[in-house]
Formats: structure tokens, sequence, C-alpha cells
């Protein structure tokens, strides 16, 4: 088990050297890697040669999915373009890397910019670098500081909507649940970004259809008259900050934890929902927000779900390709099979 994630991030400026790592300098047109910040990962550097680099990255636990996650800048004094191979020991490349001069505005890097080795799996990158710092990442780099100012600023916009503390992270952390008041018992429960590197459904997904939830439109109003919403925005704050591949700060991936409830991530969405219930309130739906190799897709559990929900889920698609142009690809899963 790899611990490094779990404590305060690190500065490495690397110059020629066989192996670099935390805090060595040379002053020699240095190449600056920084993972200094929340979210980042990168554990150590090793140099080949002239403006070639080997950027070695690890989990920060094991057993792991093969999701492996890199974030970090680069600067240089000048401008010039490198030459980077993004090493995951014995795993493999997968996410397509994003550039960014700000970590607001992303953009894929150029597919003539990125050859991968398909039997090593490791991903060789040429980028041009210079005295602005560049941002290399497995996708666009989203903090619990940045969900939550996003939840901040949605608050600020609809009074309908509020912030509650619904427990603390394994790192002692608050964790957050937003809900929508209304007069209705019935209500629908909404949980995103179990897993970190999971931004394109399990942030940015959530985020459209949350927004499209308490919209001004129509539908959406006679929605929220019909049902509460109790969203989850950000379950695992920890993982997302410290750069983690799959788990929270205790090294276990909460997505498999919704049986025995061993972590307080888990736990506190169990207890803040038997509360609800206790009160008379009754959870009609759920969503769980996720990105996997291949879609959007819905992924759906077997049909003992479908008789005791009474056909909403096939209902739902039905009229989603009715009344709009999506095709919804939905996939089966049995009940006895954890999630994904």
């Amino acid at each position: 088990m790899n611990n490094r994630g779990l404590y305060k991030p690190v500065l490495l400026i690397c110059v020629f050297a066989m192996m670099l790592s935390c805090k060595q300098e040379r002053v020699l047109h240095p190449v600056v890697f920084d993972s200094s910040f929340n979210g980042a990962r990168l554990d150590s550097i090793e140099v080949l040669g002239a403006d070639k680099y080997i950027v070695h990255i690890d989990p920060a636990f094991e057993s792991v999915n093969k999701s492996p996650w890199f974030a970090f800048g680069v600067t240089a004094k000048s401008e010039k373009e490198i030459e980077l191979q993004l090493d995951y020991g014995k795993y493999k490349h997968r996410y397509i890397p994003k550039l960014s001069l700000d970590k607001k505005s992303w953009k894929k890097i150029h597919t003539s910019k990125i050859k991968i080795d398909t039997t090593s799996g490791i991903a060789t990158l040429k980028l041009t670098v210079s005295s602005q710092k560049l941002y290399v990442a497995a996708q666009e780099i989203e903090t619990s500081e940045d969900t939550y100012a996003w939840l901040d600023s949605i608050l600020s916009k609809h009074e309908f909507l509020k912030k509650e503390i619904a427990g603390k992270t394994a790192k002692l952390h608050y964790n957050y649940v937003v809900t929508s008041t209304s007069n209705t018992k019935t209500g629908i429960a909404i949980i995103a970004r179990q897993h970190p590197p999971e931004l394109p459904g399990g942030t940015i997904g959530f985020k459209a259809f949350f927004e499209e939830l308490i919209s001004n439109t129509e539908i959406s109003k006679k929605f929220r008259n019909e049902f509460s919403i109790y969203a989850f925005p950000l379950l695992n704050p920890d993982g997302a900050d410290f750069g983690n591949w799959r788990h929270n700060a205790n090294g276990l991936d909460i997505n498999r934890d919704w049986i025995d409830f061993t972590q307080p991530e888990t736990q506190m969405v169990k207890t803040y929902f038997e509360n609800k219930i206790n009160e008379g309130n009754k959870i009609r739906f759920a969503l769980d927000f996720h990105t996997s190799y291949s879609g959007p897709y819905l992924l759906t559990l077997d049909s003992i779900n479908e008789i005791k929900t009474k056909g909403i889920i096939p209902n739902w698609i039905k009229n989603i390709e009715t009344n709009s142009q999506f095709k919804v690809e939905a996939r089966r899963r049995s009940q006895e099979l954890p999630y994904c």
C-alpha cells in the first residue's frame, strides 16, 4: 500500500539526473513538475536524456481498479518541447490526457502528441512547456473546493434548496447533502463521484442532470412538486483531493461497502436515509453517477427490481426515446452482484 496520497502534496523539481523525486533541485534550465495541489497524482520522475522523462504513477492503495489517475503541473525556464512517458507499473494507460493552463478550461491532447504502447501500457506524450504552468491530467481536475463552490453558487440562485452536513469523511472533513424543500414525503436519492477519476459521469453528468432538475422548466417544477430531491454531490471528497484512483482515505472502495457499511461515507448515507424514512418519508428512486470505459449507458438492476418498482425504469427509457432524439443503452446487472 502506497500512502503518499494521504499526506501533504509535494513539489517535484527535476533537472538532469538519473532518478529524481521530492524536493531535489539543480539550477540548469530546470523543468519543474508540480504535484503540490489537491487532486494531483505523481510519484517520481526519471530522466532519460535531454528533455525526456519518465513519470511514475502509482495507486495510493492496492488492490485497485485499472483506472490510472495522474495529474501534475509542469513548467520550464524557456519554451521547449519535452517528451514524457507515463508509466503505471503493472497497470496500463487508460485516459486521454487533458491539458489546461488554469485548471478551468481543458482540452484533450492532440492525437499527434500521444503514442500508447498497448503491450507495456506506457503512454508517451510530447508537450510544449514554458514559464506558464501547464496542467496535465487524466480528466479535468475538480477538487472538493471546486464542487462545493459550484454548489454554493447553485444555492444562492435557488431558495428552495438547502445544504446540510450529512457527516464526516474518513479524514474528518464535512460531507454534504443537498435537499429540495417541498411538502411531499416522497423523494429520490442521488449520489455522485464515489470514484475520484470518474469526472465525466460522476461530476459533469451529475451537474447537468441536477441543474435540469432544479431549473424553471415546467416539467422540472412539476417534478419538484411531486418529489423531494436528496443529493450527495461528492461522496468521496478525500479521494478526489488526494488524487486516488478509486478509494477513500482509508483505502476502501466505498462502492463495495453498501452491504457492510464499514466506512464513514456509506454510514452517513445510510443514517441519513434511515432518519428520513423514520420521519415518514419514502425514497422511490435512486441514481448513482459513474463513468465507465464505454457509454453513456444506464446500468439497471434485474427483473426483481423492476417488479418492485412497477417498471419505472423501462417506462422512463421509453419516454426518453419517445420524446427526444436520445437513445438509451440499458445494461442489466444482477441484484446479487456489486455495483459498478
